[in-house]
């Protein structure tokens, strides 16, 4: 049985995590940017009007809109669980805020307040990308678990679903043992064990006893 090294074990956790969750990722990822462009809209909406009469040198452009949110699910609310910035980005520079203060091109993106119409999918969004993350931590401690225990795929094999056996590496075809010739030294190959006469004499007599 051959042992299975650290950096490849690594990665071989890794590919099962991104294969299981990349693509729920980036739908929560998704769901994120629907709700800041969404944001930004119900926000430049009430001066839209404004906007529209001055000159375009007068209205600032940028490709981020920033989101700070902030959840948690307890009543008290004394423990945060989501603090991250949600970002709209555009492929090119369209009307956005921007920080009065900021000199030069870093942190002219300010975190605008998310519109309160939108607190009811935000906070589903909030409780899924948690579930998910409970989920992706349950799934790398089962793995880190048991690969501290084997590192050998067939052992591997036997505590992990058939499911994830396509990620581990097959194992060495085993070699017959070498004998040499005690009078030419030369390789012969082993042969296999012969069956036992008594086995075949008791099958041949436990089948005649059946019937």
């Amino acid at each position: 049985m051959a042992r299975i090294g650290d950096y490849e074990l690594r990665s071989i956790k890794n590919k099962i995590l991104d294969d299981l969750y990349n693509k729920k990722e980036k739908e929560l990822e998704n769901r994120q940017i629907a709700i800041a462009k969404q944001s930004r809209e119900y926000y430049l909406a009430p001066i839209q009007y404004l906007i529209d009469q001055l000159p375009i040198e007068m209205v600032s452009h940028d490709r981020d809109y920033q989101l700070r949110i902030k959840y948690t699910p307890d009543k008290d609310k004394s423990n945060i669980s989501i603090d991250e910035k949600w970002v709209y980005k555009a492929e090119t520079p369209i009307i956005n805020p921007v920080d009065a203060n900021s000199r030069g091109s870093y942190n002219q993106t300010p975190e605008n307040k998310l519109d309160k119409r939108l607190h009811g999918i935000t906070e589903q969004l909030c409780k899924d990308m948690l579930a998910l993350r409970a989920e992706q931590q349950e799934q790398r401690q089962y793995l880190d678990k048991t690969t501290q225990m084997y590192t050998g795929s067939l052992q591997l094999r036997k505590v992990w679903p058939e499911a994830l056996h396509k990620y581990l590496p097959n194992e060495p075809v085993r070699t017959e043992p070498k004998i040499r010739n005690a009078a030419t030294g030369k390789l012969v190959k082993s042969p296999d064990p012969v069956v036992p006469e008594s086995l075949k004499t008791r099958m041949t007599t436990n089948l005649l006893e059946d019937n």
